[in-house]
């Protein structure tokens, strides 16, 4: 977890893009669109910037800019996998980066 002030360890964020990448491929579900990939990496963004609790506006673009530039291009590895609605129900809600992890196993 992030403490107030560390920077954002892009080690971390492509754990994260990896483990929504492997989401599960057997049994139920659908393929991941773009839109479900998208919407994994909008809200690991939100919670992270959230974990930074930082409050100057170019703090926070420079923040967002770094999240999602280590990010983007997990999107492409994360199309085509398998998702749930279910699964997509719980990115949308999880109100921090543990709830959203859980949500991803």
């Amino acid at each position: 977890m992030l403490r107030v002030g560390t920077p954002v360890s892009s080690r971390h964020l492509v754990g994260l893009a990896l483990a929504a990448a492997s989401l599960p491929v057997l049994g139920c579900g659908r393929r991941a669109t773009a839109a479900d990939c998208q919407l994994i990496v909008d809200k690991s963004v939100e919670l992270q910037l959230q974990d930074m609790s930082e409050t100057d506006p170019e703090a926070i673009r420079k923040s967002e800019a770094k999240i999602r530039s280590a990010l983007e291009g997990e999107i492409v590895a994360c199309e085509s996998r398998r998702v749930t609605d279910r699964t997509m129900a719980c990115v949308r809600t999880a109100h921090t980066r543990g709830e959203l992890d859980a949500c991803l196993r």
